[in-house]
């Protein structure tokens, strides 16, 4: 299963990716809302952790574009 963690906290991003591989998960990582867009768009993910407070796009408008209502 591949994750994407996003958050703009660095320190936050590194404690959940160390915690999801060691339990055998593949992890990817952004810092902002339209990083985690550009990762979408390349990558399958199976489950997005992500943080709703942000800088350059919040949590709710990519939730919203992921879902297609933006």
């Amino acid at each position: 299963m591949k994750i994407l963690v996003c958050d703009d906290d660095r320190e936050i991003v590194e404690a959940v990716t160390i915690y999801l591989e060691k339990e055998g998960y593949s992890v990817l990582a952004a810092y902002n809302g339209k990083e985690a867009l550009d990762t979408l768009r390349r990558e399958q993910v199976q489950l997005i952790i992500l943080d709703i407070m942000m800088p350059e796009m919040d949590g709710n408008a990519l939730c919203r574009l992921i879902k297609g209502t933006e």
